[in-house]
């Protein structure tokens, strides 16, 4: 079990490694046609080889000799070895200095690959590339650059290694000042030195991802070396993939990237890629007779093919884990069955009851709904009825009030008008007395000047009318204000005129009263049905509301 829970980890850990996944897949891709390179790389072999059957002269079987000798240079070193030999047995029958040195530079390059690294320093050495041309003196310190680099990276002296390290960078700068625009040579000086950046950003310019050219593939590679030194190891990984494609796509099988990846994805545990590609490598070493990349790949593909192994045998026991856990879950699951087979039965016995039960229930829902329709309607009924009885009490009490003002009224006028009637009876006592005694005079010119004039009954009359005023006033003291609200503004009485009440007041005093009959009212007032009629029609065009106005008197209170 342990193990099984340790295989899904490390898939997982892999499943969620941050290395560019497309690049490797596109690596992948191109390991699957591998062998259409490889023949097309035949096919270019072919050719080269029948252009140097048909050559006639020496300088055309030199130039065609040396065609293959590049070909095959990181395809087979073998074949390389065969053909710059035979190139540097045509240069000297040719007797080109110039000539000589670079097949014997070219040569030396040869045994840098295959490890002869002394015998390529010989052959440095003994070069004299004085007064010869550039591209000569720079072959020349690049094959010393890539020598001396060699024995730095292979001697444990470590005094000799800082000595081939120094001898390495005096060659790097010579083949620099014959070639500034060496990019790659500048790049490496400038990540050796420190400047990361700086080589960076010379090695990308004009440099997208999709080339493929053997010269992109070298850039590509020292990119990765100068992201190992900045220890970004997913940039790393891209340009060693990046960096393999162009190789492969070149049929190059003399190489160093694709080995550098595997180690890398081994340590990500990216077994099946890691695997993978050092296979390849160890095959493509053997092909090409690279003994030194055979001995340093070996060194990984024992580790590497070990942790296949394991990786398998985790792999049966995860298997053996997992069926031992399905064979459990498929027991549990039989008595999951057995168990939800009783609950289902217990399930269907429940349905019934609770089917029964809910029968009841919506019966007793039924006539809860018809007790609750009578409730209802017996509500309904009930707020009508308690809103006719509020009407009642409100009638009730309106007309209580208004039977109370009745009373106010009729208690104050009869008190006012008993007192009226007795001055009144005085009164005319005192006018019989005057007239009586104006009789015993014998004056009859004032006797009936006194009877015709018609001062004392107008006296009289203003007096009732003050009296009227006065009790009507006071039992309803704020009638003309109300009154006056029910006027337009223009049209109300002055507040000065408050004390005593108008011909046209009067008439709807009266009203208010309960007088509304037009022959009462002119009796009152003593005036004419007409003039009547017209005071009442001024006065409603006054109101603001023409059509209750006089209801609207009536409410006054």
């Amino acid at each position: 079990m342990k193990q099984f829970i340790t295989s899904w980890i490390c898939l997982l850990a892999c499943m969620s490694c941050s290395k560019d996944d497309s690049v490797l897949t596109q690596l992948d891709g191109v390991l699957t046609d591998y062998q259409r390179y490889i023949f097309q790389k035949d096919t270019e072999f072919e050719k080269l080889k029948e252009q140097l059957q048909k050559s006639e002269s020496r300088e055309e079987r030199y130039n065609a000799s040396m065609d293959l000798y590049r070909a095959y240079q990181d395809f087979s070193l073998d074949s390389a070895l065969v053909y710059i030999k035979q190139s540097l047995e045509l240069a000297e029958e040719l007797g080109e200095q110039e000539r000589i040195i670079d097949t014997h530079l070219s040569l030396a390059f040869l045994y840098n690959y295959v490890g002869m690294h002394n015998e390529a320093l010989k052959i440095f050495e003994e070069q004299d590339v004085a007064g010869h041309s550039d591209w000569l003196r720079r072959s020349h310190f690049y094959l010393g650059t890539n020598v001396y680099r060699n024995l730095s990276l292979y001697t444990v002296d470590k005094e000799q290694k800082e000595y081939y390290r120094r001898q390495m960078e005096i060659c790097r700068d010579s083949a620099i000042s014959y070639a500034p625009g060496d990019v790659i040579l500048r790049a490496e000086r400038l990540g050796d030195n420190g400047k990361m950046q700086e080589a960076i950003e010379l090695l990308s310019k004009d440099l997208p991802d999709n080339l493929t050219t053997r010269e992109a593939g070298l850039k590509y590679y020292i990119l990765s070396e100068i992201y190992e030194k900045l220890e970004d190891r997913d940039l790393q990984i891209k340009y060693l993939a990046m960096s393999s494609i162009a190789g492969i796509k070149n049929a190059v099988r003399e190489y160093i990237a694709l080995r550098k990846l595997a180690v890398l994805l081994y340590e990500q545990d990216d077994i099946d890629r890691a695997y993978t590609y050092i296979h390849r490598c160890i095959d493509d070493a053997k092909a090409c007779n690279a003994r030194m990349r055979m001995v340093e790949t070996s060194t990984f593909l024992s580790v590497i093919d070990s942790a296949v192994v394991k990786q398998k045998q985790d792999a049966r026991n995860a298997l053996v884990a997992t069926a031992t856990v399905i064979s459990l879950l498929m027991i549990l699951l039989a008595f999951a069955l057995i168990m939800l087979h009783r609950k289902m039965n217990l399930l269907k016995h429940s349905e019934k009851e609770l089917m029964r039960v809910n029968n009841q229930v919506t019966d007793t829902n039924v006539q809860l709904r018809a007790t609750n329709k009578q409730l209802k309607d017996a509500n309904t009924q009930l707020k009508q009825l308690n809103e006719q009885i509020l009407e009642s009490e409100e009638s009730q009490k309106q007309l209580n009030s208004q039977l109370s003002d009745a009373n106010k009224i009729k208690e104050e006028y009869i008190t006012r008008f008993m007192h009226l009637c007795l001055d009144y009876i005085n009164k005319m006592e005192n006018y019989r007395a005057h007239l009586n005694k104006v009789a015993r005079k014998r004056n009859f010119d004032e006797l009936f000047d006194t009877i015709q004039s018609t001062r004392y009954i107008n006296k009289e009359v203003n007096e009732f009318y003050n009296s009227f005023d006065e009790a009507f006033l006071h039992i309803y003291p704020n009638f003309l204000k109300d009154f006056n609200a029910l006027l337009r503004p223009e049209a109300q009485v002055s507040p000065k005129k408050y004390e005593r009440l108008n011909t046209e007041l009067r008439i709807y005093a009266l009203l208010k009263l309960g007088i509304s009959d037009s022959t009462k009212v002119q009796e009152f007032l003593r005036c004419s049905s007409s003039t009547v009629y017209n005071y009442r029609t001024n006065m409603r065009n006054k109101a603001i509301n023409r059509d209750t106005f006089e209801q609207d008197v009536l409410d006054i209170r």
